[in-house]
């Protein structure tokens, strides 16, 4: 068994109602409801246009069993609002192995390093845009053909952004591994 990215939790929705709390009850002190509509306005910029933007770039995780491959299902903006709400919760998505007649690996190989520390000091808030940049300095997937002619690209850059050797060389197994069957029905 293959994993790749790490799971959605509820950070998304807790840093979007911090924003909420953090906006709207300071200027709810000094101009009441209209402080709170402000932090409520804060709240769905986060939820409904940030996380959704970047939640495939933070969030992809990717499962490759003997028998299927269950990833999270990206492909509309209003699936991934929904996945901020349900963190944890969030169902996976199969594919049968049987149903796949290709894979690859797709992307530069190379790869750029995650920042271990900066040079100057910087804010929690600049520190935390820091993964997401270096995930998108490292995009890197496996892209799937069905028998439909589907194709599905499932993303590995968050692994790459923190260990680009070994989770280039782990794609490449989890590649092997997803075509061995279908090598076997060709000889």
């Amino acid at each position: 068994m293959f994993t790749f990215g790490k799971k959605i939790s509820f950070r998304p929705l807790i840093i979007a109602l911090i924003f909420l709390l953090v906006v709207g009850s300071p200027i709810a002190g000094a101009f009441g409801l209209w402080g709170w509509a402000a932090g409520i306005g804060v709240f769905i910029v986060v939820v409904c246009v940030y996380y959704p933007g970047v939640l495939e770039l933070e969030f992809n995780y990717i499962e490759i069993t003997d028998h299927e491959i269950k990833y999270y299902d990206f492909r509309s903006w209003w699936k991934r609002v929904l996945m901020v709400f349900m963190g944890p919760m969030t169902p996976l998505k199969s594919i049968d192995l049987d149903e796949i007649v290709s894979a690859r690996t797709i992307g530069q190989e190379k790869g750029e390093k995650m920042p271990v520390g900066m040079a100057i000091p910087a804010s929690n808030f600049i520190g935390a845009f820091a993964g997401a940049v270096s995930t998108i300095q490292n995009l890197y997937w496996i892209e799937i053909e069905l028998e439909n002619g589907k194709k599905i690209k499932l993303s590995l850059a968050h692994d790459k952004a923190y260990n680009t050797e070994k989770t280039v060389k782990k794609a490449k197994l989890a590649v092997e591994w997803i075509l061995a069957d279908k090598k076997k029905e060709d000889h």
